[in-house]
């Protein structure tokens, strides 16, 4: 029995060993929690930061100072005009201590605040949000650059690509060698072109544009094209507007360029041949001019531009597109027959110098003079006897012929001609023409001038027929014809 009582006291004694160690644990792990949830009190992150690199737009970087103890973090987001923040996202780390937000509108504003949070015995333990927010806008594209193009003389057109979200634009000029200078503020998104009204004509200048927002009375600008696009205020191009032939001359008419000076007109004989100036129009609208020097059986091709003086130096506008103008050869022997009429002489020739055109008329006594380019006509209208009655000289037009010969033409193309009208060779002769054919009748000679080979003038004397015809041979000889030729 004793040992029994014994043994009993033993295993009590172990029993409440055992109890008292349980409570002591129990009390000392209620005691830790207790102490822990009184301490546990998360400290609201600091945000350092909230920005992006220039060429990035729809992302902003949210950094913070990272909190001690934390196991992680949670962002929020307000848009521009509201006062409700939005979860974004909840980074896991105690260390973590910046988040990245994508997919964002461009030119925006967003306000951040990051809270802190752990987690104890199961239990979540937060910070504060929203004590110190931090607010940032993204950043503008870029405007991309498409032309800068001469709309006027002192006009230049500058068009970009329009950017998401902007509230304006602004517009920079500069020279070769200096900085970009303000010249321009445009308002609106979808603005998409400027034009410089202040560009001085054939002036080279570049251009930039950066797009702008406004947010709390801060101005955004995006970024720019440093180099910029090359533009200047040109002259307009001209145009012939017309050409007309008027006795023998071109009269040309062309468009009014604004701005210009003056005008430059051009001529070939050729459409893509060498064009030399053949006339300065002073002022505006000095817009016409009359060709005088045109040779028959020749075309001509003209051009004109505009031009201006800016700092001492011509300023040109662009060619007109090339037109042309013909005069046709004036055959002498197409008014004037071998046989004339002496009742109908003066019209006859009147009509050929209106072919020739610009011809001086005029009577000197009994002559009946008519003069003009190079070209003289004489018609003695009461002759003596013996008298040549008509002369017709050519000094050098190469648009007038006389029974098909033409100055340049050589010896032997003129003899073949005179000699398939009627005439034959008298050699050569000591006088300025040179070179002399009777016609078969006597009536009329022809003298020609030949210089390096080649006829530089000629000279047609003719008898009235109604006096000698048929009976040349009794009164003069065909010797005395030429001789009053060479002699006048």
């Amino acid at each position: 029995m004793k040992e029994n009582t014994k043994k009993f006291w033993k295993i009590a004694k172990w029993f409440f060993s055992v109890w008292a160690v349980c409570v002591i644990c129990l009390l000392g792990v209620r005691t830790q929690a207790a102490e822990s949830k009184v301490s546990v009190s998360m400290k609201e992150p600091q945000i350092v930061s909230v920005n992006a690199p220039a060429d990035v737009t729809t992302a902003l970087r949210v950094t913070w100072r990272p909190v001690e103890n934390a196991d992680g973090y949670i962002i929020y987001r307000r848009a521009a005009n509201s006062t409700t923040w939005e979860r974004i996202k909840k980074v896991a780390g105690q260390s973590k201590s910046y988040y990245s937000n994508i997919k964002l509108q461009p030119g925006t504003k967003y306000t951040y605040t990051v809270q802190s949070f752990c987690q104890v015995n199961g239990k979540v333990y937060y910070s504060t949000k929203g004590t110190n927010p931090v607010s940032a806008v993204t950043h503008l594209k870029t405007p991309a650059l498409k032309s800068a193009t001469s709309v006027s003389y002192n006009q230049v057109k500058v068009v970009w690509t329009p950017v998401t979200n902007a509230q304006g634009y602004r517009i920079y000029r500069k020279e070769a060698g200096s900085g970009w200078r303000l010249i321009r503020r445009i308002p609106g998104e979808q603005k998409y072109y400027c034009i410089d009204s202040t560009a001085e004509t054939g002036k080279q200048y570049y251009y930039t544009v950066r797009a702008t927002c406004s947010w709390d009375g801060a101005l955004y600008l995006s970024g720019y094209n440093t180099k910029g696009i090359a533009g200047r205020a040109n002259l307009g191009t001209s145009a012939i507007t017309s050409i007309k032939m008027d006795g023998g001359k071109a009269v040309l008419t062309w468009k009014q360029i604004p701005g210009a000076q003056g005008y430059v007109v051009m001529r070939s004989t050729a459409s893509n041949g060498t064009y030399k100036k053949v006339r300065t129009a002073q002022g505006v609208t000095d817009t016409s001019w009359t060709d005088k020097s045109m040779v028959g059986g020749t075309t001509y091709y003209y051009k004109v531009r505009a031009f201006k003086q800016v700092d001492g130096k011509f300023v040109y506008g662009g060619f007109s597109p090339v037109k042309s103008a013909s005069k046709q050869l004036v055959e002498i022997m197409d008014y004037i027959s071998m046989r004339y009429n002496s009742q109908t002489i003066v019209s006859d020739l009147n009509r050929m110098a209106s072919a020739i055109g610009e011809m001086d008329k005029g009577y000197f006594g009994h002559i009946y003079q008519l003069n003009g380019e190079k070209i003289l006509i004489q018609q003695t209208n009461t002759p003596a006897e013996d008298e040549v009655n008509l002369i017709i000289q050519n000094g050098g037009n190469e648009g007038v012929t006389l029974h098909g010969i033409r100055v340049g033409d050589t010896y032997a193309t003129i003899k073949a001609k005179l000699q398939a009208a009627g005439y034959s060779e008298l050699g050569a002769t000591g006088g300025v023409f040179n070179y002399g054919f009777l016609y078969r009748d006597g009536t009329s000679a022809i003298g020609v001038k030949i210089a390096s080979g080649r006829m530089t003038a000629y000279k047609m004397s003719q008898l009235d027929p109604s006096i000698y015809y048929n009976s040349a041979s009794s009164v003069v000889s065909a010797m005395d014809v030429w001789r009053k030729l060479m002699g006048e």
